[in-house]
């Protein structure tokens, strides 16, 4: 078990590697004055389960840790998949549309476009679509490489280095420290996620609009209109929902508690349970098998497995940008949709765009919760579609609820305990039901980089805001007991297991600080925020910083706010915008001279 979770952190971020070095020998220091490692099985797992019901957030930390890496480990293991039985399958129409990976590799030296876009996810794909159809000549730059059906791996250890952001271990510092997996290939999250889409809540579409002076934020219906007719946005069908949605409905609705299913952007899967490594027959409508190849048939050109380092500014105007091994894209103007995590990183590693402050401030995030449950009856929730249902019962509270089955490498390590009880518990994995909580969330986190260059991210979650969780998960409880089941995992502090009517008591009522809580969480946003005022926000209204002409951003870091729904086509449509005001504007823009001929004699 030890030699792929090893393979697997060879190509880790040198962070990661060293984290995970610590922690080791800090592992068998715990034991003192013996070492872990040398004591008997019985004794290495009620040492593990003392750590996981620790007062101190870092032991407990430390034991997630590893018990996240080896349950992974023990969830490759084919033996154990066929003992419990899982195994995700993707059932459903695969999309027709598709890339060349051949046409995707940059030439050497410079290229020239209108436009160049910085990242292939949501964002960055939908502004290229609209300005290629719009007759621009557009080049979309991607650190990660490509990907699809014919290429994902189902090994978890070979997929995470592919797919996502430093291997999948992007960690948001603090207490408690929160896991946040974003997406680094074309396609960017959307490869990687679950495909749900929200329309961004009326409300808040109010507040961007009267508190931070976005006009146009109240003016998205259609821009919303036209992403679902892209992505083929429909509600999942009954037959479709699997049995860990059906329960979370019966539960909801013995409450009296508002739910309904969750709308998709993959209408005629029938079967999904691959999403966090790639949908198996790329029946999910993610950016590569949708706006991409669209964009790439009216001219775009995209370049996967290129990091920008460096965007070129000229006469105080975005002209270009500069990548790794000597690429380099000369264009009228740069649109960065890099995320909320790599486009500040990109800004502040340049300190350009910044004179407000607020590049990489105000990062907000979705904290999430995983409740798990125990069932008398056989749920197999990897049947059906993995995210289906919703309880909205609560969003006044900024709470929401889904209905989610992560495949085992993802969700077995959220069960509570260690050895033989640990064990007991991932042997009725098929009995288990899942309901995700997050939180649309007022504390807030920050993006630096360190002066060697490494992305820092820091978030600290609030009193107020560890109570919202506590009081979703108590919630969560409810829906699962009232739909029969026997027993609850809710992820707090020392409360390893829950029975009916311990809840309240227990989670809601408990004193706990928010290090108690073990956390994940999605959807980073507000890092590059948009407003009227200069001095608050870094991007205006139409997308341009504020300190630099031509250089845009569109992507999720333009949130003023948290969105407290899943944000993917909100993302589309804002870039839609975005990049329709951007095409009014560059045709006028005199097209900069090439590397060649500023080098050229006078």
């Amino acid at each position: 078990m030890a030699e792929p979770v090893s393979g697997y952190l060879a190509g880790a971020p040198s962070r990661v590697r060293l984290v995970v070095r610590v922690g080791l020998r800090a592992l068998e220091l715990t034991a003192f004055p013996r070492r872990f490692s040398r004591m008997p099985l019985e004794r290495r797992s009620a040492h593990l389960e003392k750590l996981e019901g620790s007062r101190l957030t870092f032991l407990r930390d430390l034991f997630l840790l590893f018990k996240t890496l080896a349950g992974v480990s023990y969830s490759r293991d084919a033996r154990v998949r066929e003992t419990l039985g899982v195994e995700a399958r993707c059932e459903g129409t695969p999309s027709p549309l598709k890339l060349d990976p051949e046409a995707m590799r940059a030439p050497d030296g410079v290229e020239e476009c209108d436009v160049v876009v910085v990242g292939s996810g949501a964002g960055g794909a939908s502004v290229a679509r609209v300005l290629s159809e719009s007759g621009m000549s557009v080049i979309v730059v991607e650190e990660g490489d490509y990907y699809d059906a014919s290429s994902y791996s189902r090994d978890v250890f070979d997929s995470l280095p592919k797919l996502y952001r430093d291997s999948g271990l992007t960690v948001a510092e603090g207490r408690p420290a929160i896991p946040l997996p974003v997406g680094r290939c074309v396609g960017g999250t959307t490869v990687i996620n679950s495909g749900t889409c929200f329309r961004a809540p009326g409300d808040i579409l109010m507040r961007w609009r009267e508190e931070h002076g976005v006009v146009w934020a109240t003016e998205l219906d259609g821009e919303f209109e036209a992403v679902e007719r892209a992505l083929a946005v429909t509600p999942v069908a009954a037959g479709q929902v699997g049995r860990n949605a059906e329960l979370c409905r019966i539960g909801a609705e013995a409450l009296g508690a508002s739910n309904g299913p969750l709308a998709r952007n993959a209408a005629d899967v029938t079967c999904c349970g691959s999403c966090p490594t790639g949908c198996a027959i790329d029946a999910k409508m993610a950016m590569h098998v949708s706006e991409l190849p669209r964009a790439v048939a009216a001219g775009a050109r995209i370049r996967a497995g290129r990091r920008v380092t460096r965007v070129l500014v000229e006469g105080g105007r975005a002209v270009g940008v500069s990548c790794r091994g000597g690429y380099e894209v000369r264009a009228r103007a740069v649109v960065l949709a890099a995320g909320a995590l790599g486009t500040p990183e990109l800004l502040l590693g340049q300190g350009l765009a910044n004179s407000s402050g607020a590049v990489g401030r105000h990062l907000r995030i979705h904290p999430a919760c995983w409740v798990g449950a125990l069932y008398d009856e056989p749920v197999r929730g990897w049947d059906g579609v993995m995210q289906s249902w919703a309880v909205d019962e609560w969003n006044d509270r900024g709470l929401f609820l889904e209905a989610t089955f992560s495949p085992l490498s993802f969700g077995a390590h959220w069960l509570g305990g260690a050895g033989a009880p640990y064990k007991a518990r991932l042997e009725r994995f098929d009995q288990l039901g899942v309901i995700g909580v997050h939180l649309s969330d007022r504390s807030r986190g920050r993006v630096s980089v360190t002066r060697e260059g490494r992305l820092k991210i820091g978030y600290k979650l609030t009193d107020d805001d560890a109570a919202a969780l506590r009081f979703g998960i108590a919630r969560a409880a409810d829906v699962h007991f009232a739909a029969g089941a026997r027993e609850v995992y809710p992820q707090v502090g020392r409360v390893a297991v829950l029975r009916p009517g311990e809840q309240t008591p227990l989670v809601e009522q408990g004193r706990f600080h928010p290090g108690e809580l073990r956390l994940e969480a999605f959807h980073p946003m507000g890092t590059t925020r948009m407003g009227r005022d200069p001095g608050t926000s870094v991007v205006g209204p139409s997308g341009e910083t504020h300190d630099v002409s031509g250089l845009y951003v569109a992507d999720s870091g333009l949130f003023p706010t948290s969105l407290r729904v899943n944000p993917m086509i909100t993302i589309m449509a804002v870039a839609r915008r975005i990049a329709a005001g951007i095409a009014d504007q560059v045709m006028s823009v005199e097209r900069p001279p090439t590397a060649q001929a500023r080098s050229a004699p006078r």
